[in-house]
């Protein structure tokens, strides 16, 4: 039997069970491992980070003042980010699983070789049969380090974390813009106000002077007429 690396990773078809196997756990985890970047590559954008915050605050109105960068970078990712952040791990069970149910089925199959009539070479044969069995294990460990590598380059949480930053610093400064407007607006109608109430007091103070100064005349006239009258 061929004992070099390249041969243990391959998959092989011997007709058995855990042949099937073999290809079907090999093809999910190429599947995996070529199409998570793809679809990363394509959703992994400030523009649909932008669609999915545009559409967080018109379901749930603004943002509140708590909010962190690292809960709004969560809140916006896409559904292949989330998979991406946890299909590492998944892959990892995946191959445990594969791997589990491999050996499962070569005990099962090999179950009478090691009998009281078994030949001199069947155990070592059977060891070798199992130990063929580890290769779901080492391809789910290699899936899961490609994608891992390939995450860690691309940076794409990074640069999601840098985005919310963002966001979240236009969204304090537009607000701070916004109260500072409305203080402008209130201190305006209070000078206004005070104004208004200054002019009406000085027309009152006017009508009154003018009342006060017609009263005065029309005593003056009266003392006159008075005057006159007792002369």
């Amino acid at each position: 039997m061929d004992k070099s690396l390249w041969s243990f990773l391959l998959p092989q078809w011997d007709g058995t069970a855990y042949g099937g196997l073999q290809w079907v756990f090999a093809l999910v985890l190429l599947l995996l491992v070529i199409a998570l970047p793809l679809l990363l590559s394509r959703s992994a954008r400030p523009a649909q980070w932008q669609a999915r915050w545009q559409a967080l605050t018109g379901e749930r109105g603004p943002l509140p003042a708590t909010t962190t960068p690292d809960e709004l970078s969560q809140a916006v990712a896409t559904a292949p980010e989330r998979w991406a952040a946890a299909m590492p791990g998944l892959i990892l069970m995946l191959g445990l699983l594969g791997t589990f149910i491999g050996l499962g089925l070569a005990l099962t199959a090999t179950a009478g070789v090691l009998g009281p009539q078994a030949a001199p070479g069947a155990l070592g044969a059977v060891i070798d049969a199992l130990g063929s069995k580890f290769k779901i294990a080492a391809w789910s460990m290699l899936a899961f380090l490609i994608l891992k590598s390939w995450m860690i380059l691309r940076g794409h949480e990074q640069a999601r974390l840098a985005w919310s930053i963002g966001i979240l610093k236009d969204v304090a400064t537009a607000a701070a813009q916004a109260q500072a407007v409305q203080h402008a607006e209130d201190q305006q109608r209070l000078v206004d106000a005070i104004k208004q109430s200054g002019q009406a007091l000085l027309a009152a103070q006017q009508a009154e002077a003018q009342r006060a100064h017609l009263r005065h005349g029309e005593w003056l006239e009266a003392l006159q007429r008075q005057s006159g009258r007792s002369s």
